[in-house]
């Protein structure tokens, strides 16, 4: 959403709760693809790498806590997809975390991005909570811009839910 009107409308439904949590399609196009003309142009933008500094720095910012946050990119997805063992720090729940550094600011560089595309739509944006460790399973993925790549996630498991569109059931 462009316009600050729109954004506003966003936030107001997040913190009300009208929206639930927060997720990226993560959508790693090259430039090259966006470049093209409607209706070639490829919808979406790369965002996974950047989606939590950019909400921990509205945080910071105090738009919202640091705790909600965490609820609507971890727990209320969790719970909102039905997806076991995740979006918790308890027993019987698999150990994935991230460690962030709510301190340091630093810009979003296209030569520090993870992702195929090699582009941020936030570049030069100066954010913070940049992940410091991140831990898939109880195991050390990312510590300090190192990554090891011995360790890999493994597929979720979703619950199903069937909706009854039947015109018959649910009039317009």
């Amino acid at each position: 959403m462009r316009s600050p009107e729109n954004n506003d409308i966003l936030w107001k439904a997040l913190l009300d709760g009208v929206i639930d949590f927060i997720a990226t399609d993560h959508a790693p196009h090259t430039l090259e693809e966006k470049a093209q003309g409607y209706p070639n142009t490829p919808s979406g933008m790369p965002g996974v790498e950047t989606s939590l500094p950019l909400m921990l720095t509205q945080a910071m910012q105090g738009r919202c806590s640091v705790a909600q946050v965490s609820n609507w990119m971890s727990g209320a997805v969790a719970k909102g997809y039905k997806i076991p063992n995740k979006g918790a720090i308890a027993p019987g729940y698999d150990a994935d975390l991230v460690l962030v550094d709510l301190n340091t600011y630093r810009p979003v560089l296209k030569e520090e991005l993870q992702t195929k595309c090699g582009w941020s739509p936030f570049e030069g944006w100066n954010l913070t909570g940049w992940p410091i460790i991140t831990i898939v399973g109880g195991q050390v993925v990312y510590d300090r811009g190192k990554f090891n790549t011995e360790v890999r996630g493994k597929a979720l498991s979703f619950v199903r839910i069937r909706l009854n569109l039947d015109k018959k059931t649910h009039p317009p």
